[in-house]
């Protein structure tokens, strides 16, 4: 078990996770399936904040103000001091500014970068959610598929990349998914350099969602690199990210939009009214800037107990359940599984829940290559990740 440092307010991880709690206050994750299901599905792991975040929601609670506030330049000069300490990145605080969740900013970004008619790239399987961006936008939405290898999993090719953009010259905007969700695929900066350049070849943007920056492992191939801290980004890079995976922070709403460009800012900016978008919450910025600034160290921990759990269901599947195929995450609490040899049918994730009582994500809602796959968030205590495989198993071995 992970424990951090001598600090015994922050403890062990697995002590800290209460599954009845969770259910009694409605989390989604632990209610939308019954109570009989375990669930391992929504990207949010089961740990709780970290004390500083705690004590900062009590402070604000203590001074008994909620009303209007005046904190976006706080916001971004934090973030500006995390990404410099952790990444070797410093972004202009002038140029950072909240919004109210990564889905907003993201969307934003695309809309007002790729008008109607033009095309944006996905790159699947990929976020669920982000299927959802271009029809309801009215946006073209093309495919730059992820490239499958049984021994080295999943990666993208950006020749693959500019051969689309060169048949498709309609292309404004690539919707970049950074760390890989559901894959856990972390990018070498030799494939970051190429898509930038392509970006100002074939003249289309990059919006770069970042949400699970933190949460790459040691043994990552390559280490987490901010998109705009590449050569030549500026002019053609929106980053939108927050610290809610990494801290479980997702109902607070408070995420930050970052650009390197004047230009590129006030173009996104004015793109829509300005009354539309609204504003971060008070409890969300409090929490943001107190992760920002004091949970480095949790975060920390945080990577090295879901590193333990990562190595915990490597073993386990390899020993119970040999026909699933599973290529360790570089980065996340997601495990995309290739179960299509298990003899489980179209919809793998729906007869599992049917027949094994856990919930898991199925491919499919992944798009293209999501076929015979389910993800599996493992960010949860040892002994309830023990019970979710000890139901799968059986089925995983049918």
């Amino acid at each position: 078990m992970t424990t951090l440092g001598g600090d015994a307010r922050l403890g062990d991880f697995d002590a800290r996770f209460d599954a009845g709690l969770k259910r009694g206050n409605r989390n989604a994750k632990w209610t939308k399936y019954g109570s009989d299901a375990l669930p391992a599905w929504v990207a949010e792991h089961d740990f709780r904040p970290p004390p500083v975040v705690l004590d900062a929601m009590r402070a604000t609670i203590d001074r008994g103000d909620f009303g209007y506030h005046d904190l976006e330049d706080d916001v971004g000069a934090t973030f500006a001091q995390w990404a410099g300490k952790r990444y070797g990145w410093s972004p202009d605080p002038e140029f950072v500014h909240t919004c109210v969740d990564v889905l907003q900013g993201v969307t934003a970004a695309v809309t007002a970068l790729a008008g109607p008619g033009e095309g944006v790239i996905l790159t699947p399987p990929i976020y669920h959610i982000f299927l959802q961006i271009c029809p309801t936008a009215r946006r073209p939405q093309l495919e730059w598929p992820m490239r499958y290898d049984r021994h080295h999993g999943w990666t993208l090719d950006p020749d693959d990349l500019e051969a689309l953009v060169r048949r498709e010259p309609a292309v404004r905007v690539l919707l970049w998914c950074h760390p890989h969700n559901p894959t856990g695929w972390v990018p070498g900066a030799d494939v970051l350099q190429r898509v930038v350049e392509l970006a100002h070849a074939y003249d289309f943007y990059v919006v770069s969602d970042e949400i699970h920056a933190d949460l790459v492992y040691r043994d990552s191939p390559s280490p987490f690199v901010p998109l705009l801290s590449v050569p030549g980004a500026a002019e053609r890079v929106v980053t939108v990210t927050s610290p809610a995976k990494t801290f479980a922070l997702s109902g607070l709403r408070c995420a930050v939009m970052a650009y390197a460009d004047r230009d590129l800012r006030r173009r996104v900016r004015q793109a829509h009214p300005p009354l539309l978008l609204g504003h971060a919450a008070r409890t969300g910025i409090d929490s943001t800037i107190a992760a920002w600034r004091h949970g480095a160290v949790w975060a920390d921990g945080l990577v090295a107990h879901l590193n333990e759990l990562r190595d915990h269901l490597t073993a386990r599947l390899s020993a119970e359940a040999p026909e699933v195929v599973f290529h360790r995450p570089d980065s996340t609490f997601l495990a995309w599984l290739d179960v299509s040899a298990c003899g489980l049918g179209d919809a793998p994730a729906a007869r599992l829940l049917r027949h094994a009582g856990v919930a898991v994500s199925e491919g499919t809602e992944f798009g293209t290559n999501g076929d015979g796959h389910v993800r599996l968030n493992f960010g949860t205590s040892e002994a309830v990740l023990d019970e979710i495989l000890d139901r799968l198993t059986p089925c995983l071995n049918a």
